[in-house]
This record gives C-alpha cells, structure tokens and sequence, in this order.
C-alpha cells in the first residue's frame, strides 16, 4: 500500500495518475476534512486523520506536506518508521540529510514534482539517499512516471531543479501571457492573441520534443531580413537571454538559501 502523509494538489495529481494506472491501495491522511472527504468521493481511497494509522497500513510513505510541517509530523510518527518503511519526500528545500535526523532512516527519497504533474505531464525529480535501495528507486520511479516524466539526479542537483523545473511552468507562462499581450496590443481579441499563442507553444514543444534542437528550430523560421529576424533582433537588444538565464539562477539560490533554514 502507497501511505500519503497530505492530501494537498500535488498529492492528488499523484493518486490520479496512479489510479489511471491501476494501483489504487492507496491511503490518505490529512488535518483537512474537507480534502479527505473530496479525495474519497473522487477517487475511492481510504482515508484517515491519523498520520500513525498510515504508517501502520503502508510500506512507502510519500510525504506530501509543507516543509514547515515536518517536523511536526516527524515527531507523529517518527517512533513507527521501521526498515520495511521507505520514505519519500515532496516538501521542497528539505534536504535529505535532515529528513535522515528527523525520521531516523537510510531509505529515503527526495522528489521535485511540478505542477503540470496535475495535468499528467509534469517532470519529478529524484534524489535517492545513501541507504535507498534499488528497488526503492523502482517503487518511487513507478509512483512518479504515472504523472509524467522522471529523471534521477544527485542531490546537489536540487536547486537548479527547482530553479528551472519547478519555477520553470511560471517562467513559461509570463513569456507565453508577454506574447499574448503583444497580440492584442497589435489588435487581436484575447481570445485570439491567447489561443494562437497556446497552439504556437505547443507545436514547438512537440517539435523539440521529436528531434529538433532548440538552435535548428530557431533557424529554420528565421529567414534572412525578415519578420522572425527583426523580431528576434529586439529580443537581443532587450537581453532576453541574459535576463532568463539570470533569473533561473536567482531562483537557484533562493533555493539553496530556503534549503539551509
């Protein structure tokens, strides 16, 4: 049985890609009433407002709270934690290391989840600890890729994850919201200016997807002296480049200075 300590938005994006694929003993604990009552009425999934009853019930525990909640839930549940547990952390900027000192064990897992996992397209991130084992990593892969796609990465890799997967859906949606905007300004509806935008996006996403570099794709529109050129101009002039790769990192070390608290 999957246990999830937090039956928030990203914790029910997991539990319906798990359901679409037929693991449905699943068992969900929150404070909230209100949010077991709509998981159970969606899904079907058992339900508890204890913490200690998932542990007793479930071998992976996926943690899906608030990282200034942890230790509140560390000290529920921290004295049930057995080795036939495997613990597997959502909470952003929880370092694996101090998961290890609040719930006294090896078989760990840090997950960067993002939010298109509630559309079933998102892209997790894992971190095994030192005493995970392989079959953990399996267990936690299979749980992840119900929600899109999963990369395995060493934990020093976590900020930049963060700064670019996890802030990266808001980083696409203000350029794609600045394009839709030029649309209107230039006299589109914003119906229109929107829908030509979102159809736009998604076919380049497909196209890099298939085989395209992001370099090939961009030659191939841009001839030269013309609109895609001049336009890609001012984008330079205005240091579009330098300004996106500034803020990715600026998030990154927000990150990092979030994890040390």
């Amino acid at each position: 049985m999957i246990g999830f300590i937090g039956g928030g938005n990203m914790a029910e994006a997991v539990i319906s890609g798990l359901f679409e694929r037929g693991r449905k003993d699943v068992l969900v604990s929150d404070r909230r009433a209100e949010r077991l009552s709509h998981l159970k009425k969606r899904f079907g999934v058992a339900t508890t407002s204890d913490n200690r009853e998932v542990l007793s019930s479930a071998d992976v525990i996926v943690l899906a709270v608030k990282p200034h909640d942890m230790e509140e839930v560390a000290a529920q549940i921290g004295d049930l934690i057995s080795q036939r547990h495997l613990i597997v952390s959502i909470a952003a900027g929880v370092r694996l290391s101090r998961l290890s000192e609040l719930f006294g064990t090896g078989r760990l897992i840090r997950v960067m989840p993002n939010l298109p996992a509630t559309v079933g397209e998102g892209m997790s991130v894992l971190s095994p600890a030192g005493g995970a084992r392989k079959k953990d990593l399996d267990a936690a892969v299979k749980i992840f890729s119900s929600v899109g796609e999963v990369m395995i990465l060493g934990e020093e890799s976590m900020d930049v994850v963060t700064a670019l997967s996890g802030s990266g859906p808001a980083f696409f949606a203000y350029y794609i919201e600045a394009l839709a905007e030029a649309g209107v300004r230039m006299g589109l509806s914003a119906s229109e200016a929107l829908s030509l935008t979102l159809q736009t996006a998604l076919g380049t996403v497909k196209m890099l997807k298939e085989g395209w570099s992001p370099e090939g794709l961009r030659k191939g529109v841009t001839s030269p002296g013309g609109t895609t050129a001049e336009g890609l101009y001012w984008l330079e002039r205005n240091s579009l480049k330098a300004a996106v790769k500034e803020a990715v990192q600026a998030a990154a070390e927000r990150a990092a200075e979030l994890s040390r608290r």
